[in-house]
């Protein structure tokens, strides 16, 4: 029963924690990432991260990204493709060199240092989106293109982390795929969610509207468990099934229920659980290390992210709210971490180490970006 008290404990740390940082004008994201830090093995450690706890949380992202394509103009996505493409690839190229040559300073070796490049060139967009969700920034340009460079990037994060894993070990690892059956699945799995978009406009779909937001669940859960079969995460699978149902007459019953459903339990369960792995021993043992690993991952990810906008004649402030909505590595960062260890990629010693440097990049996003989007929206 102990887990029952658990998610009491974090339920309620999120909501004191989100309610102070709403009133001090800070993203009540941030409380809730601040709350697992304080109520997890960092500092009071009364809550433990366990499979239960990360199993609820993956919902919560999955949801999240679920919402976020429900509520994203295709139009606009389709618009800004390109910028998002050429951000999301200089937004990978910048951190794997960056944090390559950085752990070679630390005495790492080639293949721990490419890994750990690896695990900074991903882009947790569910932070960000929470923030421009909150002020109403999401369907921006700038919102719009940090949507679908983190979408890419992560497509293209999990296809560089099989790569890497298939030539260091020499054959497949732990279930993976050959590489080229690994890319054919993947664009089966593209051209299976475009078959879905023409069925869904040829047929005009008709549901009572009270099963409407079950089916939009089905439908999210279902693509998202399918993105995972073939190496893509989870949440890309999620946003696809939100842009989906998004383009149908139930759009906004099933939003509204979602976003209820959601933000009820299992988003502020996704939001404290970031905060529950992060481990203060991680940070003593290897001090430098991971002051100069956090300060390269937040410059080269913001910078390539940053120049790619540029390149489409974005302006400096909307290419910075750009640059900073990429900085968040969250969950996809970890996940990959935690492939690395499995696989003998990245050694125990350092591991505690990124995952602190991954958590402090998730906590530092959402601070940079709310006063960006609130200028922004001044002028």
């Amino acid at each position: 029963m102990d887990y029952i008290l658990s998610v009491s404990i974090i339920l309620l740390a999120s909501l004191i924690t989100g309610k102070i940082f709403t009133k001090i004008s800070l993203p009540p994201v941030v409380g809730q990432l601040i709350a697992g830090v304080i109520i997890g093995p960092a500092i009071l450690n009364i809550v433990k991260p366990t499979n239960l706890i990360s199993s609820l949380a993956e919902l919560g992202v999955i949801l999240l990204m679920f919402i976020a394509g429900l509520e994203s103009d295709l139009k606009l996505l389709k618009k800004y493709f390109k910028p998002s493409i050429v951000v999301a690839i200089m937004g990978i190229i910048f951190p794997v060199v960056g944090i390559f040559y950085t752990s070679k300073l630390f005495a790492l070796s080639n293949i721990e240092s490419l890994f750990i490049g690896v695990i900074f060139a991903a882009t947790s967009v569910s932070i960000s989106v929470a923030v421009l969700k909150n002020m109403n920034a999401l369907s921006t340009k700038q919102g719009v293109t940090i949507l679908g460079a983190a979408v890419a990037d992560d497509i293209l994060s999990i296809l560089l982390l099989s790569i890497v894993i298939t030539f260091t070990s020499g054959s497949s690892v732990q279930g993976n795929p050959n590489i080229f059956l690994l890319i054919l699945m993947q664009i089966g799995f593209f051209i299976f969610v475009w078959i879905l978009f023409i069925l869904v406009k040829q047929f005009k779909i008709k549901l009572a509207p009270e099963l409407a937001p079950i089916v939009g669940l089905i439908v999210c859960l279902s693509l998202s468990a399918l993105a995972e079969h073939v190496r893509i995460s989870a949440i890309t699978g999620a946003f696809f099934a939100g842009i989906l149902v998004g383009q149908t007459n139930y759009k906004e019953s099933v939003n509204r229920q979602t976003n209820q459903f959601g933000n009820l339990l299992f988003i502020p369960i996704f939001f404290v659980n970031v905060g529950l792995n992060m481990n203060i021993s991680g940070i003593i043992t290897n001090s430098s290390l991971f002051i100069i690993l956090s300060i390269v991952a937040v410059l080269t990810k913001f910078l390539g992210a940053y120049l790619g906008s540029r390149f489409f004649k974005f302006n400096r402030l909307s290419a910075t709210e750009i640059g900073v909505g990429m900085i968040s590595r969250g969950e996809v960062g970890l996940i990959i971490a935690d492939i690395g260890l499995k696989n003998n990629l990245i050694s125990d010693n350092y591991y505690s180490t990124i995952i602190a440097s991954i958590i402090l990049t998730t906590i530092m996003a959402p601070l940079l970006l709310k006063p960006i989007v609130m200028k922004i929206k001044q002028i």
